[in-house]
Parts: structure tokens; sequence; C-alpha cells
């Protein structure tokens, strides 16, 4: 089991966003490429979307996550959801295994 540490702001903006969606759908950590060429960097995310067979998830405050267990090898089973300073979702490793 992976755990997400947030705030309940953040929580409910994370249900007004689901409420759009389809029942099935889930906020799922994530990395993306940020920037290109020998600048870019990968940074961890989040997005909707559905469960698939080999996805861990978990429920914070009804709220469903979802990971996939290579993105949980790689970054480690403990995370911080915030805003930044300009309200903004910041999704940070606290534990990563590399």
């Amino acid at each position: 089991m992976f755990t997400v540490d947030t705030t309940k702001e953040l929580l409910e903006k994370l249900r007004a966003l689901l409420a759009e969606e389809d029942p099935e759908t889930c906020v799922r950590l994530r990395e993306y490429n940020a920037g290109c060429g020998c600048n870019s960097k990968i940074r961890l995310g989040l997005g909707l979307d559905e469960p698939e067979d080999e996805d861990e998830r978990i429920s914070v405050r009804e709220i469903p996550f979802i990971a996939e267990k290579d993105f949980l090898l790689k970054h480690g089973r403990s995370y911080a959801l915030a805003f930044d300073e300009n309200r903004e979702t910041v999704l940070t490793a606290l534990d990563a295994s590399d």
C-alpha cells in the first residue's frame, strides 16, 4: 500500500473534479517530462484515469488514488500533495527508492 498526505482543501478540489467524471475515474499518481532536450526533467504529478488491473489503489477520505507498481518502485510509497505559492498542486515523493 502507498500513502498520500494532503489537506482537506486539496481533497475538496479533487472531489469536485471527480464529480464531473465517470464513476470509475481515479486520481493517478504519475510522472511527466518537463522541458526538452538537455534541460528536461521528470516531475511528479496527477492525472484523472480509470484503474488498470496492475494498479495499486488507496482511498484518502473517499478520494480514490491509483499508481502503477513500477511508479511506486521508482519513486517510493509515501507522498505529500499540496498547493504551491501559485495554488498549483505539487506531488512530492517522501521516500524515493532510488
